[in-house]
C-alpha cells in the first residue's frame, strides 16, 4: 500500500501557513495571472518566492498553476512568468495549454509539468501523448470511474480530485460561462451558470439539474492507496481558512490511519462548506445538490414544531450534537429556514418526549435521541410548516477551536531531522548543523560566535546548559535528532550568545535548503519560423444524419458523426453507407469522432476502423486525441503554438473561445494559415458532461429563467450527454473581414439540425464570394449570436 500525497488548495499566505500545519504533502497556488481562478485572492512573484521558501522549508513541495488557454499575445510575458517560476524553484507547473506545453520543453526542460484536468485526459491515448511530451503528472478527470484508472499504463504519475466541488461538465470542455456570461472557466472567471435553477421542458418542476453535489472520497482512500493514484488533490482555493483546516487534516488523519485500518470520523466535513456529498463517478455514482450553497452535516428530521419549540429526531448514526450558538438549517420541498441557537437545548429521548418529560440525557451514544430547541422572538417566522422537514447542522462553534488550534501551531507533515556539533575553537563558539529533509537531500551550515569564552570569575557555564539552549527550536521545522558536544564545562559565556549562535544556525540552514531549489533563468529567445500564405478559400460542413450526403455539395470537406449507437454494427454499416453515398460526391468525407471518449469507447471505435480498413475503406479521422487527422474545436487552441503542436493534423478548428483581436493575433503569426478553421456557424456545445439527468430526456431540453432553450443530446456511446447553446453562432456579418485578415477555410455545424439547415451551405457560398445576406441566414436560424468574437 502507497500512501497518496495530500495536495491541498492555497489562495493566500495566510492559507498556505494552515495547509502545512493541517498536514499537507503538496500545496497548488496561483500568480495573480494564468490561474484557473483569478477570484481567489492568489499570490505576486515576491509572494510566490516567500510561500515556496515556507513549504519547501517545511518538506511541502509548491505546484504553480498556470492552466488557463494563453492567448497569442500572451505568449513572451507567460515565458517570462514561467521562468521566474523555474528560477524561484517551484517543484511544478499545472499547465492546460498545449502549445505551453511546448514552450516549456523548449526554454525550460528542467521545469516539471503537470497536465491539468482541463485537459479532459480520459483515455490511453491522451496519456500516452502527454507522456511522449515530458509531462511527469496527469491530473485526471473527475468523471473517470475507479476501474478506467486502474486500466491506465503510463510512468506518469496520476493524480485525482478526492474532495470538493464537482463541474456538472467535464472540466476544460465548458463554454457555458463563456457563450452566456461572457467570463470563461478556461481563463479563470467562471461565474458557474451551472448553479443556478433550471427547467426541464418535459415538467414544470425548477432544480438544480446542473449542480452536482460536492465529490468525497474519504472513505474509499484504502481503495485509492491500492491503485497507481500518485496523488489526491483538495478542491478549494476560494473556500474559507476553516474549510482548508478541517478537510486537509481530516484527510491527514485518515491517511494516516489506513496502515493500521483505523475508521476516522467524518463529521467534521460535512460542518465545513459543503453542497451535500457524492463519491462521484469514481464509484459510478452521480447525487444532485439540492442547494447552490452550504448544506451542513444532515442530523435528522423535525417530528414537532409547537408555538416557540422545535422537536428534532436525531439520526442514530450521528455522534455530533448541536449546542448553543450552532446553526441550523431546516428543508422541506423547495423551502427552508435558517436560524442560530440561542439557548442550550435539551437532548432527550424518543419515550421521554412522548411522555412529555423533557428530561435531559447525558450518554449521546444512546438510539432514539430528540433535540428540543427553543425559537426566540429574534427568529424569523416560517411560511411553511416545519414538522417532516430534514435538519442539517450547518455551524459547529465547537470547530472554531480546533481551526484556531491548527491555525497557531508550528508543525508539517514531515520535519527534517537535524543533527548539531557543539565546540569551541580559539575560545569562540563554534556550531555546525546537518539537515536532512523528507527527499533525503542534505545541507550543512555552521556559524562562530563573536563573543570568546572566558575564564569564570564566579561560574562557569557546564554542557548541560548550553545543550538546552540548543534544544529549543524557535519555531523552526526541524527535529533534532542529537547533539554532539565537544566542550568540558568548565568556561563561561553569557546565555544570550548561545542563543545567537543557534538563530543564526536554523536561519543558514533555511537559506541553505532555499538554495537546494532555486534555479539561475534561461535565457529566453522567442522567435516564431517564417509564414506561409494560401488565398484558396474552403467551406466545411458537420453532420450526424446521413440521409444529407446525398445532398449536400459545394463543400470541400464534410464531418459525419455517428448518432448515439454504440453497437459495433450499427457504426460499421452506418460509416459503409456513408462512403458510398459519397463516393460520387465533390467533398472528402471525415469522420468526426467523440469528443469525449474512454478506452472502451476507443476500443470500438478502433474495432470498427479495422474492420471498414479490410474493406478497403480508409476514413481520415477528426478527433480530439492528439492522434487524428483534423482538430475539433475541443482542443482548445487559442495560440500559434498549440498549432505547430500538432503538426501531423492535416487541419485544426479553432476555439469558439477567442475574440476578433485573438483572431487577428493568431493569422498573424501563424506559420500556414491552411492549417487552420473557423466554425463560423451552428450550435455550440456549452458542456458535454457524463452526469446526465435521473429524469426522462428524449426529445427534452433544459430552460433557464430568461426562456433560454437548451438542446440536449446523448453522444455516441450514449453514457455522455451535450448541452447545446439557445442560439446559433452566426459570423456571417465577418466573413469579409475575417477572409482580408488571411482566414481561408471555414465550417458550419449541422449536426442535430433539419434539412433546411443545408440551405446554409449556399447562404455562406455566396459569402466567400463577397455577396453577405443576413436574412438568408435567419430563415434557417433565426437565433444567432456572435458569442465571443
Amino acid at each position: 500500500m502507497r500512501i497518496p500525497e495530500l495536495l491541498a488548495p492555497v489562495g493566500s499566505m495566510e492559507h498556505l501557513k494552515i495547509a502545512i500545519n493541517a498536514g499537507a504533502s503538496s500545496v497548488y497556488l496561483s500568480g495573480k495571472n494564468y490561474g484557473a481562478r483569478k477570484y481567489a485572492e492568489n499570490f505576486t512573484l515576491d509572494e510566490i518566492h516567500e510561500a515556496v521558501k515556507l513549504a519547501h522549508l517545511h518538506n511541502v513541495r509548491v505546484y504553480v498553476t498556470v492552466n488557463t488557454l494563453i492567448m497569442q499575445r500572451e505568449i513572451k510575458s507567460v515565458l517570462n512568468y514561467l521562468n521566474e517560476l523555474y528560477a524561484i524553484g517551484v517543484d511544478a507547473v499545472l499547465v492546460q495549454d498545449l502549445g505551453l506545453i511546448e514552450l516549456i520543453n523548449k526554454y525550460l526542460p528542467k521545469l516539471k509539468i503537470h497536465a491539468s484536468t482541463q485537459f479532459t485526459c480520459e483515455n490511453q491515448r491522451k496519456i500516452d501523448y502527454l507522456e511522449s511530451k515530458n509531462v511527469k503528472r496527469v491530473v485526471l478527470p473527475r468523471e473517470m470511474k475507479k476501474e478506467e484508472i486502474k486500466n491506465l499504463k503510463t510512468n506518469m504519475e496520476l493524480e485525482i480530485f478526492a474532495h470538493g466541488a464537482l463541474c456538472y461538465s467535464y472540466s476544460g470542455q465548458c463554454l457555458m460561462s463563456s457563450f452566456k456570461g461572457g467570463r470563461s472557466g478556461n481563463r479563470g472567471t467562471c461565474a458557474q451558470p451551472c448553479r443556478q435553477k433550471y427547467r426541464l421542458s418535459n415538467s414544470k418542476k425548477k432544480d438544480y439539474y446542473l449542480s452536482p453535489k460536492d465529490l468525497c472520497l474519504y472513505e474509499e482512500l484504502k481503495e485509492i492507496s491500492e491503485l497507481n493514484i500518485r496523488c489526491i488533490k483538495i478542491e478549494g482555493r476560494m473556500r474559507s481558512k476553516e474549510y482548508l483546516a478541517i478537510v486537509i487534516s481530516s484527510y491527514r488523519k485518515a491517511l494516516n490511519k489506513l496502515k493500521s485500518n483505523k475508521i476516522t470520523n467524518t463529521e467534521n466535513l460535512n460542518l465545513v462548506f459543503n453542497r451535500g456529498f457524492t463519491k462521484g463517478k469514481f464509484m459510478n455514482s452521480y447525487k444532485r445538490s439540492i442547494r447552490s450553497g452550504h448544506l451542513g452535516l444532515r442530523i435528522g428530521k423535525v417530528i414537532d414544531a409547537k408555538n416557540s419549540q422545535i422537536a428534532i429526531r436525531i439520526d442514530d448514526n450521528i455522534n455530533t450534537m448541536p449546542d448553543k450558538g450552532d446553526g441550523l438549517l431546516i428543508v422541506k420541498n423547495n423551502n427552508d429556514y435558517g436560524m442560530e441557537i440561542s439557548q442550550n437545548p435539551i437532548i432527550t429521548t424518543l419515550n421521554h418526549f412522548n411522555k412529555n418529560k423533557l428530561k435531559q440525557i447525558k450518554d449521546f451514544t444512546r438510539k432514539d435521541k430528540v433535540l428540543i430547541i427553543k425559537k426566540v422572538r429574534q427568529n424569523k417566522k416560517t411560511n411553511f410548516n416545519l414538522t417532516g422537514s430534514t435538519v442539517y447542522l450547518t455551524k459547529r462553534n465547537s470547530l472554531n477551536k480546533l481551526v484556531k488550534e491548527i491555525e497557531n501551531k508550528t508543525s508539517s507533515y514531515i520535519k527534517s531531522k537535524l543533527i548539531l556539533t557543539f565546540s569551541v575553537k580559539n575560545k569562540y563558539p563554534h556550531l555546525k548543523g546537518r539537515l536532512t529533509l523528507a527527499n533525503h537531500k542534505e545541507v550543512n551550515y555552521e556559524v562562530v560566535g563573536t563573543s570568546k569564552f572566558e575564564t569564570p570569575l564566579k561560574r562557569n557555564i557546564d554542557a548541560e546548559t548550553i545543550e538546552k539552549q540548543l534544544s529549543k527550536l524557535d519555531n523552526y521545522p526541524y527535529q533534532i535528532i542529537q547533539i554532539n558536544m565537544n566542550y568540558d564545562g568548565s568556561l563561561f559565556i553569557p546565555i544570550k550568545e548561545i542563543n545567537k549562535i543557534r538563530r543564526e544556525l536554523f536561519e543558514g540552514l533555511a537559506e541553505e535548503v532555499n538554495k537546494l531549489y532555486e534555479n539561475k533563468k534561461e535565457k529566453i529567445d522567442y522567435k516564431q519560423d517564417q509564414l506561409k500564405r494560401t488565398d484558396k478559400l474552403s467551406l466545411s460542413y458537420y453532420t450526424n444524419n446521413i440521409d444529407e450526403l446525398a445532398q449536400i455539395s459545394g463543400v470541400k470537406r464534410v464531418y459525419l458523426e455517428i448518432p448515439p449507437n454504440n453497437s459495433i454494427n450499427f457504426m460499421v454499416n452506418f460509416l459503409k453507407e456513408a462512403v458510398e453515398i459519397s463516393y460520387s460526391k465533390d467533398y472528402e468525407l471525415i469522420w468526426k469522432w467523440p469528443d469525449i471518449a474512454h478506452d472502451e469507447l476507443i476500443k470500438s471505435l478502433k474495432k470498427v476502423r479495422g474492420i471498414l480498413n479490410k474493406m478497403g475503406l480508409t476514413l481520415d479521422i477528426m478527433s480530439n486525441d492528439f492522434k487524428g487527422d483534423y482538430g475539433p474545436y475541443s482542443m482548445n487552441i487559442t495560440n500559434t503554438e498549440s498549432i505547430n503542436a500538432l503538426k501531423d493534423y492535416k487541419l485544426l478548428t479553432l476555439s469558439p473561445e477567442l475574440r476578433k483581436s485573438d483572431y487577428e493575433d493568431i493569422i498573424r503569426c501563424c506559420e500556414d494559415n491552411s492549417k487552420i478553421e473557423i466554425l463560423v456557424h451552428g450550435c455550440i456545445e456549452l458542456m458535454k458532461t457524463r452526469y446526465g439527468f435521473k429524469e426522462k430526456i428524449d426529445n427534452a431540453y433544459l430552460i433557464d429563467s430568461k426562456n433560454n432553450i437548451y438542446p440536449i443530446h446523448k453522444s455516441l456511446s450514449e453514457e455522455e450527454m451535450i448541452i447545446f447553446n439557445s442560439e446559433d453562432l452566426c459570423l456571417i456579418d465577418e466573413i469579409n473581414y475575417l477572409k482580408s485578415i488571411g482566414y481561408v477555410n471555414f465550417s458550419i455545424d449541422g449536426r442535430f439540425k433539419d434539412k433546411n439547415y443545408l440551405k446554409l451551405i449556399k447562404v455562406y457560398k455566396k459569402a466567400l464570394n463577397g455577396e453577405i445576406n443576413k436574412e438568408d441566414v435567419l430563415k434557417y436560424s433565426p437565433k444567432t449570436t456572435k458569442g465571443n468574437f
